[in-house]
């Protein structure tokens, strides 16, 4: 019988559930943000390097979600939750295994990194390697990130800005950042009204997918605490997390006009308060209750929502 477990433990979809390839939408917004917004605002692609990227930050981020269940399952003080929440017990999955794969994914990401360190610039090593320490030591190691009261600033500052300015800095590095070495003396110059700029343009989306975060520590509050979870919440109360949830849900609307007021946007682009219903009534549901089963879907519905309609005008903005 457990040989069937097993057996079927080896298979796509549960792989898929593994890496949680659902949840990569807090990526994939990002980057292909920062591709728009780098050909819209300094006419600036390089689609190999592109591609690398993509390839790699996915693969990345599979690994981090994979160590986080690899983690929750080694750490798991609350054995119901091991044996039927885990995927790794619901599917009896081996798990040297599993750590098989993590390393793999790991590996395989690293050395597309590398290639475009090699491709673009020296000064991606440090900052891609800032964001790979981060998203390891997320999930991993005594006391990882994300069961600290830091989980939502560390997802939505390196998602959310990270991303983005990767996917702009690798197009055309010498317009963000340059060096210049001369005997014992190195000069670093860049240019801080685009990183300015970045770091404005990308603040709905470090808030949107911090609340992700939020939603999901809210909702996992009593669970997080029989398994020695002490997040965010856990800290300021349900109460506060909650009128926190508000804030950082309400923000990025204010910001989309600004943005169009503004001249960062064109001013049709104010067609896209067309989503704020929606957002009212996602936030609505979810300050309502919450549920993991029944309301978390509300905090990536309120992300996909803002960042879908950010692409399209982006594109269209592009087109015209």
């Amino acid at each position: 019988m457990s040989m069937n477990k097993s057996t079927k433990g080896l298979s796509l979809p549960v792989f898929l559930e593994f890496v949680e390839l659902k949840t990569k939408v807090a990526s994939v917004f990002p980057m292909t943000l920062g591709i728009l917004w780098s050909l819209y605002r300094y006419q600036a692609f390089n689609w190999l390097n592109t591609l690398l990227f993509i390839i790699a930050v996915l693969s990345f981020d599979m690994c981090t979600t994979a160590i986080n269940n690899s983690m929750d399952y080694h750490k798991a003080k609350d054995e119901t939750y091991r044996q039927e929440s885990n995927v790794i017990g619901k599917f009896s999955l081996d798990f040297r295994q599993m750590i098989g794969i993590v390393l793999a994914l790991l590996v395989f990401s690293l050395l597309l990194s590398l290639l475009l360190v090699w491709r673009t610039s020296w000064l991606l090593l440090p900052m891609g390697a800032l964001c790979f320490l981060i998203g390891i030591f997320y999930t991993f190691g005594p006391i990882p990130l994300s069961r600290m009261p830091l989980g939502e600033v560390f997802s939505g500052v390196t998602m959310g800005f990270g991303i983005f300015f990767l996917a702009v800095f690798i197009q055309q590095p010498d317009l963000l950042l340059t060096s210049q070495v001369s005997g014992q003396w190195m000069t670093l110059q860049f240019s801080w009204i685009k990183i300015i700029e970045i770091i404005f343009m990308s603040i709905p989306l470090v808030t949107l997918i911090a609340n992700i975060m939020l939603a999901n520590n809210t909702c996992d509050l009593e669970e997080d605490i029989r398994n020695h979870r002490y997040t965010l919440v856990y800290y300021i109360g349900k109460k506060n997390a909650l009128k926190l949830y508000f804030v950082l849900a309400s923000l990025p609307w204010l910001l989309w006009i600004i943005y169009c007021l503004t001249g960062f946007l064109p001013i049709w682009a104010l067609a896209g308060l067309i989503g704020v219903w929606p957002a009212y009534k996602s936030l609505e549901t979810f300050l309502k209750k919450q549920v993991k089963r029944e309301t978390f879907i509300e905090a990536v519905k309120s992300f996909v929502l803002f960042a879908l309609l950010y692409v399209v005008i982006l594109a269209l903005a592009l087109i015209f």
